[in-house]
């Protein structure tokens, strides 16, 4: 009888650990939370939308969404239907890298006169310049592909920069705040062990630097000029708001300001997108402003949502970046890199979303998809090499 009883505890212990290796990885897990959120975010916005029955092509960024996290799902969830491992893995390094590098020298053609809209091209540039960020600090590649990637970073940095949307250049603050958390962590980057070479490399790159400011190039008086205008236009914005109407920073806080008053009278439903693109144009006729009767959008993510589609809209996208969040708290500790590239895409997002309606455009619902796809699939690498090695 007991060994009946010691050979059933073993038979019970060897299902738990059966069940433990085919349960859930925690890349699966955060790839279903990633689509559970997409669906939720994509269910709650069609109820107010088909309310006001407003166009339907405006729901193309939650198609995109759904779809990309459906995939996602798939490629992290049925081995070995798609694994990158080993070289695959540093060419994909290489290929994001590759993008940086590319929309550094559309922009630096074009300006602000990008192949698609320049702040929606610069939010998704800076999607990239995110994820490959992380991997610069990841010891286990070899110095030569990191050092290639950190100049691709600041490439991709030059590109947000160069593209002159203003909106995205909350880029600049994430990688400053990372870099500084990366810099005070002492098993991240230590600078006693740089070598002589780094150090005159690094010298040399700053005094490069300071030489291209004392110059002041056409492409740098532009930007500081664009920075300066925030100024100048938010402050007649407050002496003369009708003729602030005419320019970038006074139409939006015009519009912000007239949001504020309709959201007040009608909080709970919103208005629908038809209506309130009507309302946009009598605002504009109402101070005779050209800018803002051209508009078909708030430039602010969560006050047009809410605008036009009550509280259900703006829950909407509060539900899309809670899933965000929520991936990033999953994978923390078993893949820091991908979730603080997530995190990343998450504060551009959010941030890139207050000055301006980056759902309206495609190019942008798309990259964001992509982004988070990229950042799982690599993920779900990463544990796959694992298991090869344990």
């Amino acid at each position: 009888m007991r060994s009946e009883r010691i050979q059933g505890a073993e038979n019970g212990l060897s299902v738990q650990s059966k069940w433990a290796q085919t349960g859930p990885s925690p890349v699966e897990e955060a790839a279903r939370i990633w689509l559970f959120a997409c669906l939720a975010a994509t269910a709650i916005r069609i109820i107010p939308h088909g309310f006001w029955q407003d166009n339907w092509d405006r729901r193309h960024a939650e198609a995109r969404l759904v779809l990309g996290a459906m995939a996602t799902v798939a490629l992290v969830t049925w081995p070995p239907f798609y694994r990158l491992l080993g070289a695959q893995k540093l060419l994909l390094s290489y290929a994001i890298a590759m993008a940086c590098a590319i929309g550094m020298g559309v922009t630096a053609i074009h300006g602000r006169e990008t192949p698609i809209h320049a702040i929606a091209w610069a939010v998704s540039l800076s999607f990239l310049v995110c994820l490959l960020a992380p991997k610069v600090l990841d010891a286990s590649v070899h110095s030569g592909h990191r050092k290639l990637w950190a100049l691709c970073v600041v490439m991709g940095c030059i590109g947000v920069v160069l593209s002159q949307s203003r909106g995205v250049y909350g880029l600049l603050i994430w990688l400053a705040l990372t870099g500084y958390v990366a810099a005070s962590n002492r098993t991240l980057l230590q600078l006693s062990t740089l070598s002589m070479r780094a150090w005159l490399v690094l010298s040399l790159s700053f005094g490069v630097f300071m030489w291209a400011l004392s110059t002041q190039p056409q492409w740098l008086t532009t930007v500081f000029q664009r920075l300066y205008e925030v100024w100048v236009e938010a402050s007649l914005a407050q002496s003369n708001p009708v003729e602030a109407a005419n320019t970038s920073v006074g139409s939006r806080l015009f519009l912000w300001s007239k949001a504020l008053d309709a959201i007040e009278v009608q909080p709970w439903f919103g208005y629908g997108k038809e209506n309130s693109i009507a309302m946009i144009k009598q605002w504009g006729l109402e101070i005779n402003s050209a800018q803002v009767q051209k508009l078909g959008h708030l430039h602010h993510e969560f006050l047009d949502a809410w605008v036009s589609h009550g509280l259900m809209g703006i829950l909407s996208l509060l539900v899309l970046a809670t899933g965000m969040g929520l991936v990033v708290r999953k994978l923390w500790v078993p893949h820091p890199q991908a979730a603080q590239g997530i995190l990343g895409i998450l504060f551009m997002h959010l941030t890139a979303g207050l000055s301006n309606t980056n759902m309206v455009h495609n190019y942008y619902g798309a990259m964001l998809s992509l982004s988070i796809s990229l950042a799982l699939v690599m993920a779900a690498s990463e544990e796959a090499e694992r298991q090869l090695s344990s």
